[in-house]
């Protein structure tokens, strides 16, 4: 009961802290952390995401990304389908992002950072 009560008091805290910080906006650190993940073509990062796409039944949707920019935000759940959770962790524990702003910024930023011009 009391790790329960711990762990909702910290995601409260997670919460007002990404309002305080403009976290939910201000994507320029992550921006910067998936311009190093995605790297060029063969890059590590580049290759785990199109693994992942061919596991999780996405690979149609990257492709797609790829082949032309998207205004549009994927979804969280594609966000964690596509990439690792210790690299979403990562991304968030650089950019001081809790993780729920993490996948929510990702989710904006990965259709674009898919397209290798930008």
């Amino acid at each position: 009961m009391a790790n329960e009560t711990t762990t909702q008091l910290g995601n409260a805290a997670g919460k007002v802290a990404d309002v305080l910080t403009g976290a939910r906006t201000d994507k320029s650190g992550l921006m910067s952390a998936m311009i190093e993940y995605m790297g060029e073509r063969n890059s590590t990062g580049r290759r785990v995401v199109h693994e992942r796409a061919r596991n999780e039944g996405l690979e149609q949707t990257v492709r797609q990304w790829e082949a032309a920019p998207s205004s549009t935000p994927t979804q969280a759940d594609v966000v964690t389908r596509l990439l690792p959770a210790d690299v979403i962790d990562h991304f968030s524990r650089q950019t001081g992002l809790s993780r729920p702003a993490t996948i929510a910024g990702l989710a904006d930023l990965l259709p674009h950072m898919s397209r290798l011009d930008g």
